[in-house]
């Protein structure tokens, strides 16, 4: 087995622990919104934004109008955890032997491209009881606002997840072939 190409391998694969700590910092979805009633408040691009590890809004403007509660600092906590100890053995993977290395580095990948479809089955279920829609152009009605114009959108950290876990799967399925099977030795 090749130094160069192990370390070659575990390159690899610190570079998809790399990308799937990018999309955890970056928004998975968004909001923008233009108040419909003549109300002049100005609210920044991006006004709602949903990461991996939970809701963050700048509504401060709007928030005797609007209740949106951001996350709990625990889940907070909790989620970043999971994306910590996932990179750790994203990395510990690379140094087991034989099929395990493999599952675990595959099984991450899996985990992690699954935890971003149930984010956005979530995110739509909790936006759809807001009645604003998941991609798109909606319009909410509130009692003293008048209503708003919503405009939503999975942003690009959302796809990025999928790249990184699909990358740990494929960097699994293609162990062997990029550090070389071991030699036997009699």
């Amino acid at each position: 087995m090749s130094s160069f190409r192990l370390w070659l391998f575990r390159s690899l694969v610190a570079v998809a622990g790399g990308l799937i700590v990018t999309s955890f910092i970056m928004p998975w979805w968004t909001a923008n919104m233009t108040l419909c009633n003549g109300i002049q408040i100005s609210l920044p691009q991006d006004v709602i934004r949903i990461y991996t590890y939970g809701l963050r809004h700048e509504l401060l403007e709007l928030a005797q109008y609007i209740t949106a509660d951001e996350t709990p600092f625990y889940q907070t906590v909790l989620a970043w955890i999971f994306v910590a100890v996932s990179v750790v053995l994203l990395l510990y993977s690379t140094w087991l032997k034989g099929r395990n290395g493999r599952w675990l580095l595959g099984g991450i990948g899996l985990i992690y491209i699954t935890y971003a479809v149930i984010a956005v089955i979530w995110i739509a279920i909790r936006t759809g009881d807001f009645g604003i829609s998941l991609q798109g152009t909606s319009f909410a009605e509130g009692p003293v606002v008048g209503g708003a114009t919503i405009y939503a959108n999975i942003r690009f950290g959302y796809y990025l997840a999928h790249v990184a876990g699909l990358i740990c799967i494929a960097l699994a399925l293609l162990r062997n072939k990029i550090v070389g099977k071991p030699k036997l030795v009699p």
